[in-house]
């Protein structure tokens, strides 16, 4: 597998599908003050911790604050067989 890149409307449109799940990396101050509805928040800190409970029937959109800790995320999770999307830019990217 390979990890996909997803730009602000792919997100959006993913975001509503029942078998996608929103994975926001950022620490949970940066959660608390914005996040996609629907996010679950699981610090990139803490990978080591919720790697293995990510569901494996769903496709996994990971976003950050800018995208490059979201992709160092996407190469470890898609090597255990998930099946990964970052979202370019970051959140970041959904105030351009």
């Amino acid at each position: 597998m390979e990890i996909q890149t997803i730009g602000v409307y792919e997100l959006w449109k993913m975001a509503k599908r029942s078998d996608v799940y929103l994975v926001d990396i950022r620490d949970p101050e940066d959660y608390r003050e914005f996040h996609v509805d629907g996010a679950h928040n699981l610090p990139y800190e803490e990978i080591g911790r919720w790697k293995n409970t990510l569901p494996k029937n769903k496709r996994i959109v990971l976003y950050c604050e800018h995208g490059s800790t979201s992709m160092m995320a996407a190469k470890q999770l898609v090597r255990m067989g998930y099946e990964i999307y970052t979202l370019v830019g970051g959140i970041n990217a959904l105030n351009s």
